[in-house]
């Protein structure tokens, strides 16, 4: 397209008024268009920008939409213009204040202002669920792309707010500009907070690829989302703190649970261990009594010590003054025998030194001794050396002689005839024989490949044998020529019931074929007649009877199939679908009974059936009924759809216009494609017998080239074999020859080692006739060294005689003082014995003495130890318990307590440590326990404050909610209601339930995925969508072709009720986008058309498209008609 033809937008406002009353409506709807006056000329403007134009765009739209600014709310959106924009150029567009229409052909580029608003306001392009890449925006051949949104301004606000994106194609880029000054994201999205724009809310923003998403909101996702469209800031701010308050409140009932099970836990434990506790604290009171008492001991014994000591010194004393006093009376008779004992005693000291003497001499004797018998030793050992020298060098000089013979031979072998060997023949004759292998090993290769082909075709050709084999069997059966038929009409179907035959039994519970397959009709003359209520996705749809079977079966037929398939669920039983009066009423009416009654298959797909299609309430009957019973059929309202003759009779009834708004939509019965016992169709039975022929005639054709190539295989490996037997010979004959011929060039390399060898043994012989003469010299050494080592010991032995004789001497003289000191001592004996008494009394008195000073001592010690730490009052009490008792006493009151002890049984003594922390530690609990309930008392009473004031704000708030929702469905004749679930146990859970009927004898249900048809879901989520306009957070709303799926009849009804609506004189901006529009709509002042026309028909150039011209030209033409 040349640039000058570009798609432009202009504005169509209307000049007519609306009726509210829905009968002027009706009536309206039912008459032609009467040509009006052309007073409405001046209605119809042009905003479209000329290419011209464009350098002065933003100054001149503000300038347009200036004038309007008084009925926009703070945040609506004045104007958007794109440059480069997925399919624009350029474009501009104006909305109105209100609801604004966007309406032109498919594939025109409606959704791209969707696309411009959202990525403009700097939101993601995941809110689109579109394109990824924001380079994908850009249109195709351009660099980038730029779109300008100018917003409303608040009242405080200098100007309006206009915000300039531009998206950059090469690295997928995008930069913002607020009111021509470069910003970050963050800021734009500060901007959006502050007029409460939620592109990413459903509520207020819904694209065309979001519709399903938003059905498919869980309800607790939907509160959410309804609260941030409908609800002042203040209620989001009170649910957010009732959230984090409710989940405080719920981690304090946990941790209080949590905790008064570990206090239960610890007291049970505490009380378990409390008898060994209590053993174990009267143990600790005996053993602390034990310890005192052996204290007491100590200082009890300490102080019988000392006395003790005193005695003993005492009597020693008295001993030692009696001895004194005895030899002084003796003393001249003992001084001669004193004399001669000191004598005695002087002789007999010079005797050990004598002694000793000898006994160094002996050593000394030793060590000699020991020394020559080493070197004569060492003589021993240099003499075989030398010996063991001599003999060997015989040896080596019959070793040089042997080398030397070797020499000579190898000589005489160089002076022989040379070998001949020529490596390249013996190589080329060797590499043909290889190359031949080579071919034969390629041939035998490509065979066994080609046989591996030929054996896996056969392979195909035999599963494919057994599959058409099957399937002309099938062709003889029901089941057999449904699926036959579902191959060539509806192949994801078949390919899901194959899939599902064979994993039937990885589901929770058992999954349904299709009711083509899995269900048939009792009676075939009612076949048509049942087949006229049902659609194709009714028979080919599959049934499961859980939400997680669902999910399951989902995911495998759609992410990893692909398959385009339909899957149903319905976990009500039959029985609780009962038709609506008995067989002999409905007999009475001219039919022969309902649908349900015909049908037979499994009982959750009948259920489905019943659920869905209302197959329990819809009566069949073989004959044509007369206008009576067709009047009486009419009346019935349990009865909404009855088939008769050949005639299906569909009823509606409008409640609001009273008991006889009735009308019946009649149609001829078609002959039904399913369920139906048709002769078995002998054109395909002929087809597969001949494809069964032709894979018989191919398989005996596959067979015999197997066997052809096998043989050529085994001939080429017969060949190889040989070859390789060829090629050995060769190559040994080759190694014989090469072998003589290396030998022969080894020679000269030979008889130089073996030369070198000769050479080595001389030396060699050299160096031991050397060593020989160095062990002669050290022999003569040795020699010498044991000569003089045995002079020494004779010299030493004459020293030794001379001291052992004066040791004799000296025991002699010993010996004759001692016989003169007892010739002495013998004379005065009895004096002696006196003073020898005295003596060993007195040692005894000493030793006794010391005895007890050193058990004092001891004791001492013991009672410094006893006493350390003791204070003054212990030591008085430690004082006062053991005075007057003897250590004897004091330690029979230890015994028994001991004794106590021992009847008291020991437990462990970590027991009481345990027990002790134990305690600490529950203490510790309680206290925690104690001021978390006082928080929790706390938490309560503030939850119970926020709680009062947001949920009557929200039940007010779901209430209008529900009432605009009832009252929007009661204008189509259905019912439909909004209300909170308020889970008590878990905030969290609170959630909007939509309930909704569209059919009478129906009960409200809720709306999901899986209940509605995709027209039910788009006219519950436009008309929830709308019952939010007038309490409406946001500045503007959009809804993407909302009414895809609709009937007419919804669509005019929707399409009144959201011009009521969003005209309201309060309501937001709201933007409807669709591509389609039906005749005789409703219209009302407040809103704005915006037509988008593009496409080749489009005025080239700067001409503006005048809608106002096309109104005139239409006006007259409908004038000329009547």
């Amino acid at each position: 397209m040349p640039p000058s033809r570009r798609r432009s937008r202009s504005v169509v406002d209307g000049d007519g008024g609306a009726d509210g009353s829905v009968r002027k409506r009706q009536r309206r709807r039912e008459t032609e268009i009467k040509p009006d006056s052309d007073d409405g000329e001046d209605e119809f403007h042009s905003f479209a920008q000329d290419g011209d134009e464009r350098a002065g765009s933003s100054q001149r739209a503000s300038a347009i939409v200036a004038a309007a600014q008084n009925d926009y709310q703070p945040g609506a959106i004045l104007r958007v213009t794109v440059d480069n924009f997925v399919t624009y150029e350029h474009a501009e567009f104006y909305p109105g204040p209100n609801l604004n229409m966007v309406i032109g052909p498919n594939g025109t580029g409606k959704s791209s202002l969707v696309c411009a608003i959202c990525l403009g306001l700097g939101y993601n392009t995941n809110v689109l669920g579109r394109a990824t890449s924001y380079a994908e925006f850009v249109k195709h051949g351009k660099d980038r792309a730029t779109i300008e949104v100018e917003l409303q301004k608040r009242p405080d606000d200098r100007r309006n707010p206009i915000i300039k994106l531009r998206i950059n194609r090469e690295d997928n880029t995008r930069q913002f500009r607020l009111n021509d000054q470069q910003c970050a994201l963050k800021d734009i999205q500060k901007l959006m907070s502050k007029f409460r724009i939620q592109i990413d809310n459903l509520c207020q923003f819904l694209p065309q690829d979001k519709v399903a998403e938003f059905a498919g909101l869980s309800p607790i996702e939907l509160l959410g989302k309804t609260l941030q469209a409908a609800a002042p800031e203040i209620m989001m701010r009170q649910q957010e703190q009732l959230r984090g308050m409710y989940s405080k409140q719920k981690e304090y009932q946990r941790q209080g649970q949590d905790e008064t099970e570990r206090l239960r836990i610890m007291a049970t434990k505490q009380q378990g261990l409390q008898p060994d506790v209590e053993r174990l604290r009267e143990r600790g009171e005996i053993e602390k009594s034990i310890k005192t008492w052996e204290r007491a001991l100590i200082l009890c014994s300490y102080q019988e010590a000392r006395h003790r000591h005193t005695e003993a010194k005492n009597k020693k004393k008295e001993a030692e003054g009696k001895l004194k006093r005895f030899q002084q009376g003796a003393g001249p008779a003992m001084q001669a025998v004193n004399a001669k004992e000191e004598y005695a005693r002087a002789v007999q000291a010079c005797i050990p030194p004598l002694k000793r003497k000898v006994a160094d001499g002996q050593r000394t004797a030793r060590q000699l001794t020991d020394k020559i018998s080493n070197l004569d030793e060492q003589l021993k050992d240099v003499n075989n050396q030398r010996s063991a020298l001599r003999n060997g060098i015989q040896r080596k000089k019959a070793d040089v002689g042997v080398h030397k013979a070797k020499i000579g031979e190898l000589q005489r072998e160089m002076n022989k005839k040379v070998p001949t060997f020529d490596a390249a023949d013996w190589n080329t004759r060797i590499r043909e024989k290889e190359h031949q292998w080579r071919e034969r090993d390629g041939e035998s290769r490509r065979l066994e490949v080609e046989a591996g082909e030929v054996w896996a075709a056969g392979r195909e050709k035999s599963r494919m044998k057994t599959v058409v084999q099957g399937q002309i069997q099938a062709l003889d059966t029901r089941e057999g020529q449904e699926l036959n038929r579902l191959e060539q009409q509806f192949p994801d179907v078949a390919a899901g019931y194959k899939w599902l035959t064979e994993h039937k039994n990885e589901f929770q519970k058992e999954v349904f074929a299709p009711p083509a397959l899995s269900c048939a009709i009792k009676d075939q003359a009612y076949s048509d007649l049942v087949q006229s209520l049902l659609q194709n996705d009714d028979y080919l749809c599959f049934v499961t009877q859980c939400k997680e079977d669902h999910t399951k079966l989902s995911d495998q037929f759609y992410r990893t199939m692909g398959l385009s398939v339909s899957i149903r669920t319905c976990s009500s039983p039959l029985d609780s679908f009962r038709s609506p009066m008995s067989s002999n009423d409905i007999r009475r009416l001219g039919l022969d009974g309902f649908a349900i009654d015909y049908v037979d298959g499994p009982e959750p797909v009948l259920a489905m059936l019943c659920a869905d299609k209302g197959l329990h309430k819809f009566g069949v009957g073989r004959r044509d009924i007369t206008e009576q019973q067709y009047d009486q059929l009419i009346q019935t309202e349990s009865i909404g759809s009855f088939a008769a003759g050949g005639v299906s009779y569909r009823t509606t009834r409008r409640a609001e216009y009273g008991p006889q708004a009735v009308s019946t939509t009649t149609s001829q019965i078609r002959q039904g494609m399913f369920w139906t016992n048709q002769p078995v169709d002998s054109v395909e039975q002929q087809r597969l017998k001949a494809e069964y022929s032709e894979i018989i005639t191919e398989l005996k054709a596959l067979g015999e080239q197997k066997s052809r190539l096998d043989s050529q295989k085994t001939a080429a490996e017969e060949s190889k074999r040989m070859l390789d037997d060829e090629m050995k010979t060769l190559r040994d004959a080759k190694s014989a020859q090469q072998s003589e011929f290396n030998k022969w060039k080894a020679i000269p390399k030979q008889i130089e080692d073996e030369q070198a060898k000769e050479a080595q043994k001389r030396r060699e012989l050299a160096d031991v006739l050397g060593k020989i003469d160095g062990l002669s010299d050290q022999l003569d050494e040795v020699a010498v060294k044991l000569a003089e080592a045995v002079l020494e010991l004779r010299n030493h032995v004459t020293q030794m005689e001379e001291a052992y004789n004066e040791v004799l001497q000296a025991q002699l003289r010993a010996l004759e003082a001692e016989s003169d000191a007892a010739a002495l001592r013998d004379k005065n004996r009895e004096v002696h014995q006196l003073l020898e008494e005295g003596k060993r009394v007195i040692a005894e008195l000493s030793a006794q003495q010391q005895q007890v000073k050193e058990e004092a001592q001891g004791l001492q010690r013991e009672v410094a130890d006893a006493l350390q730490g003791q204070g003054d009052e212990e030591r008085a009490q430690l004082e006062e318990l053991y005075h007057g008792k003897t250590a004897e006493d004091v330690s029979n009151e230890l015994e028994a307590q001991r004794s106590r002890l021992e009847y008291v049984h020991a437990a462990n003594p970590e027991v009481l440590h345990e027990y002790d922390r134990r305690a600490k530690e529950m203490g510790k609990l309680q206290e925690r326990m104690a001021q978390r309930e006082g928080q929790t008392v706390q938490l309560a009473g503030e939850i119970g404050r926020v709680r009062g004031e947001w949920e009557p704000r929200l039940d007010e708030l779901i209430g209008r909610i529900n009432e605009a929702f009832s009252y929007n469905f009661e204008q189509i004749s259905c019912a439909g209601e909004v209300s909170v679930h308020k889970d008590e146990d878990d905030f969290d859970r609170w959630a909007i339930e939509i309930r909704v009927k569209f059919r009478p004898g129906e009960a409200l249900q809720i709306l999901d995925q899986h209940r509605q048809s995709g027209g039910e879901r788009s006219v519950s989520t436009i008309f929830y969508l709308m019952s939010l306009q007038s309490m409406a957070q946001a500045p503007f709303r959009v809804v993407d072709e909302i009414n895809q799926g609709m009937d007419p009849r919804n669509e005019r009804m929707v399409h009144e009720r959201m011009v009521d609506i969003a005209c309201d004189e309060h309501s937001s901006q709201y933007f409807l986008i669709t591509p389609k529009l039906l005749t005789g709509l409703r219209y009302h002042p407040r809103m704005k058309v915006l037509c988008i026309a593009s496409g080749p028909h489009v005025p080239a150039g700067n001409r503006k498209v005048d809608f106002g011209s096309f109104v005139k030209i239409k006006r007259r033409l409908l004038a000329a008609a009547s």
